[in-house]
């Protein structure tokens, strides 16, 4: 099994089912938005490697990559700790118009893991 190495970002992701199987699930609190990421069968506990698709020009997930670290914590459940940023708040976000109410939705604690 492959590693992180030092530095490089890790996130807790959180299984989403769907007719096809699942998805997994990843806070972003740049963009303020979930990103979904195919999910290849890495067991809870377990991390996985992707690339970032974040929107924020100022994420530091931006020109990067990052791991996820699988949780047994259903998206379902994680979805309903967190505040998502609305679309005038992604449109703001893509245009490094940080206002206070997006940056309290940045500043949420990650999901529980």
């Amino acid at each position: 099994m492959a590693r992180p190495s030092v530095g490089t970002p890790v996130l807790p992701g959180f299984l989403e089912p769907h007719a096809q199987g699942h998805s997994l699930r990843v806070w972003c609190r740049w963009c303020c938005a979930w990103h979904g990421h195919g999910y290849d069968g890495t067991p809870v506990g377990e991390t996985t490697h992707r690339g970032a698709h974040c929107y924020a020009p100022d994420s530091e997930y931006n020109d990067t990559d990052y791991w996820i670290r699988v949780t047994g914590t259903p998206f379902s459940t994680a979805r309903r700790a967190i505040r998502t940023a609305t679309a005038a708040q992604q449109r703001a976000i893509r245009s490094r118009r940080i206002s206070g109410a997006v940056q309290q939705l940045r500043d949420q604690a990650p999901p529980a893991a």
